[in-house]
């Protein structure tokens, strides 16, 4: 049952991108998506802090709903976001002059965060993929914290 709530919390959080996407390169207005899959993703936390793994069958459910829901919503912009994927991770993670400055400040996002302001006027490319990594560092910790803390305590 742990396993289940694992799996709809990283299933929840591609829900989330997946949205993200179909609201920044569609026409279609996707906000109830995006709220319900932000609140499915805080609930779902609660719900494994809490020990009730049943109740992850239902995020499971609404994130295999909102997923075939995509495709209702624009066929044309859910395959473009799947053609996405492969082109972005082959962008992101074989550009050579800035990855090592990425994982460093995704690992230590404070360090991140220096880089970006350090970096901001000198070379804002180096410093524009810090800042990403390290917000995106941040937010990973504090989802890793609380999903841990959660089924741990």
């Amino acid at each position: 049952m742990l396993a289940v709530g694992v799996i709809t919390l990283f299933l929840t959080a591609f829900v989330f991108v997946f949205y993200s996407y179909l609201a920044n390169h569609s026409e279609h207005d996707v906000s109830f998506f995006l709220s319900v899959s932000i609140i499915s993703m805080i609930m779902n936390l609660f719900t494994n802090m809490g020990g009730v793994y049943v109740l992850s069958f239902l995020y499971l459910g609404i994130d295999v709903l909102f997923i075939a829901l995509g495709f209702a919503v624009s066929v044309e912009d859910s395959v473009a976001f799947y053609r996405s994927i492969v082109p972005w991770f082959k962008n992101t993670f074989t550009n050579g002059a800035v990855i090592g400055w990425q994982v460093l400040s995704a690992v230590l996002f404070p360090a991140g965060i220096a880089l970006f302001f350090v970096n901001y006027r000198s070379n804002n490319v180096l410093a524009k993929a810090c800042g990403k990594a390290a917000a995106l560092g941040l937010v990973l910790v504090v989802w890793l914290l609380w999903m841990i803390l959660g089924i741990a305590l």
